[in-house]
């Protein structure tokens, strides 16, 4: 009687323990694993990072509008970590950049849902290569505000400075 006792007590203390120590990780936050894309002309990089409390495996990709996708080798990241990737330079044209991520035992997945996996947390980044850096300025199309001379005809210059340096002499010879 005494050991049939002690069996059921030893068996309904490890049944928590064990249930704990098979059970799932509970489902991530999407923002426990982001993907940030840098984009510098046609050079294309991308920094993966892991917030969740888990081991994943990642991949990314350049995905043009027409043409071969280019994936990044992957790999693990660890909890904590920031993986930076090297990248690639892609030809001219429209892209997005698309990501995958799930933990080790493939019970979570984070991404932009167009690897062949259902889950979507992110939205896929586009970008369009060559990328021209921003001077700052806004853009109306007119070009009048890009820092470019455009159309201006040298003479006019000339005259400008012509007559800006007679001015200076005539203020400094009273």
């Amino acid at each position: 009687m005494i050991k049939s006792v002690r069996a059921a007590a030893t068996a309904a203390l490890a049944a928590p323990l064990l249930a704990l120590a098979f059970a799932a990780p509970a489902n991530a936050a999407p923002e426990d694993v982001t993907l940030t894309a840098e984009i510098e002309g046609n050079y294309v990089k991308a920094a993966i990072t892991n917030n969740s409390p888990v081991e994943i495996l990642c991949e990314w990709a350049t995905r043009p509008d027409e043409g071969p996708i280019v994936t990044s080798p992957g790999g693990r990241i660890y909890p904590g970590e920031v993986r930076s990737y090297t990248g690639w330079t892609v030809p001219d044209g429209s892209y997005t950049v698309s990501w995958w991520c799930r933990t080790v035992d493939a019970s979570e997945f984070w991404g932009t849902g167009d690897f062949g996996f259902d889950v979507k947390t992110a939205e896929p980044i586009p970008f369009t290569a060559p990328v021209v850096p921003d001077d700052g300025g806004t853009d109306d199309g007119d070009n009048a505000d890009d820092g470019s001379l455009g159309d201006l005809d040298p003479g006019i210059l000339v005259g400008i400075l012509e007559a800006l340096t007679t001015g200076s002499a005539a203020l400094g010879s009273s």
